[in-house]
């Protein structure tokens, strides 16, 4: 029985610490033409949202200020998460000149 237990404890431990999942999604596009520039804003929140990492933002502003876009010509956003959802980083990319 006791080894039943420690097996099932160590799958479970792999589940925990081996999950992943990356989603993206298309946010907007324009009529500009593609750029050659790439800025990313990230943000990591812990918990499951509960709580974020320095008040970090990922917004389409703080993106296009990093890379220096003043012309957008699309926005791209992915999301990953780690240990079951306890971990999930945010990130925007704009695109553009």
């Amino acid at each position: 029985m006791k080894k039943v237990i420690k097996a099932l404890a160590f799958v479970a431990a792999c589940a925990l610490v081996s999950s992943c999942a990356t989603i993206s999604n298309p946010v907007t596009a324009t009529t500009n033409p593609f750029g050659t520039k790439c800025g990313v804003a990230k943000s990591t929140l812990y918990l499951g949202g509960l709580w974020s990492s320095k008040g970090e933002e990922n917004g389409i502003d703080k993106a296009a200020k990093s890379a220096g876009i003043t012309r957008i010509s699309h926005v791209d956003s992915y999301t990953k998460s780690y240990l079951l959802g306890i971990v999930i980083e945010q990130y925007t990319k704009v695109y553009g000149e």
